[in-house]
């Protein structure tokens, strides 16, 4: 299957709000969850789930679809950035390793490669 037929299957379930910080918060520090003056509410049932992107940068830029509960994470696809915007994520966040929310070229890219 390839990469955009995989992340196009999730695509009506995107949250393309959510950043991964607080999801965990969320799914995963339920006493720790301080979303009484947000627009986010804490999970309260263990059948609800967020399905989300973010930028891995542990290795080559990508983006990864995650679906996010309180059993933790699991990667629905994956997809690398191509390499003049991954060279401008790296650059607009410090060439930071880790897992980081979408900018708004990201974003954009992704949106126009998956047909959304």
């Amino acid at each position: 299957m390839s990469e955009k037929m995989e992340c196009a299957t999730w695509l009506n379930e995107v949250d393309w709000d959510m950043i991964h910080e607080d999801a965990v918060t969320m799914y995963l520090e339920w006493g720790n969850n301080n979303f009484k003056d947000t627009l986010r509410r804490p999970v309260v049932s263990g059948d609800e789930y967020s399905i989300y992107f973010v930028v891995d940068t542990w290795d080559a830029p990508k983006v990864s679809l995650l679906k996010m509960n309180n059993y933790g994470s699991t990667v629905l696809c994956e997809k690398k950035l191509p390499e003049d915007l991954a060279k401008r994520f790296m650059e607009s966040i410090g060439s930071l390793r880790g897992i980081h929310e979408l900018n708004d070229e990201v974003k954009d890219w992704l949106k126009k490669e998956l047909g959304a």
